[in-house]
């Protein structure tokens, strides 16, 4: 896995639970770096979010020892030691922990490149995290021209560990899966006449997870039932057999299921607001 986050000239990454500076470049930075993946955080990061919400395109993983806990479109981990089993179902370039102290100090040991954005100014920090330049694993593999930000000189530096700590090795990888997460246009779908009240029930909940994936959240105790279903999939295909993410090729292979692939059909234009509209068109 990776890390990525902004420090000052101490390392310091944040006070009173903020960011010691926004710099526009730089979100610009983690956006177009994370965009697509995996990325990992606390709770209290979670919670300072836009809207306490899950980043948006991309497969969020929150640690959170809260029993029972679900976060609309997010995979909750109860443990450490869980998170390390999900995060090693992934490519370790698909994954980013984004935060905050305690997770970068946690999994540090276990990142095989880490993205700083390095601010020439101290921030006073009351949390901070390990000075990569102080650690013999670690050394600089590139670094930007220095630019400049209301009177703040920063560059974006990229470091290597040339020893990182193995994570659980799960044998059937995933992919980031983030394409399920990306904001979806209204989608036209072809609705046999003669489907029946079962295709129609599972059509809906295809909808629900293609508009909606992870609508009810994944809890900590879904991710050890994933674990405890015998490792012969995925974490993807599991969550697709659950319909609990959906693709378009998933709609379109329900209909070769309850064999009304050439069935006379009418034409249906769903979106998210409208997923009712299935049960409009009856026989």
């Amino acid at each position: 896995m990776k890390l990525i986050v902004a420090v000052d000239e101490k390392w310091g990454i944040g006070k009173n639970g903020d960011l010691l500076l926004s710099i526009p470049d730089d979100m610009m930075y983690y956006r177009t770096t994370t965009r697509g993946k995996v990325v990992v955080m606390g709770y209290t990061t979670l919670l300072s979010l836009p809207g306490s919400k899950p980043a948006p395109g991309r497969l969020n993983l929150v640690l959170a020892d809260i029993k029972g806990l679900r976060v609309p479109g997010a995979v909750v981990c109860g443990s450490m030691e869980q998170l390390h089993r999900l995060i090693g179902c992934f490519e370790p370039d698909d994954v980013f922990d984004i935060g905050g102290g305690s997770m970068y100090r946690q999994l540090l040991p276990y990142c095989c490149a880490a993205h700083i954005t390095k601010m020439r100014f101290d921030g006073e920090a009351d949390t901070a995290i390990p000075n990569l330049d102080e650690l013999h694993e670690w050394s600089v593999d590139s670094e930007s021209e220095v630019k400049e930000h209301d009177g703040v000189r920063y560059s974006f530096v990229v470091y290597r560990n040339a020893s990182p700590a193995l994570l659980p090795d799960y044998p059937h990888k995933s992919s980031a899966m983030a394409s399920y997460f990306r904001k979806k246009e209204p989608l036209e779908t072809a609705l046999p006449e003669d489907a029946d009240d079962e295709y129609r029930k599972e059509l809906k909940a295809l909808l629900t997870a293609y508009f909606y994936p992870l609508k009810d959240g994944f809890s900590a105790a879904d991710v050890e039932r994933f674990f405890e279903s015998g490792g012969g999939v995925s974490f993807e295909q599991y969550l697709r057999d659950k319909h609990l993410i959906a693709d378009i090729g998933d709609i379109e292979a329900l209909k070769e299921k309850y064999g009304l692939a050439d069935k006379k059909a009418v034409s249906v234009t769903v979106d998210k607001n409208n997923l009712s509209v299935i049960d409009e068109h009856t026989d």
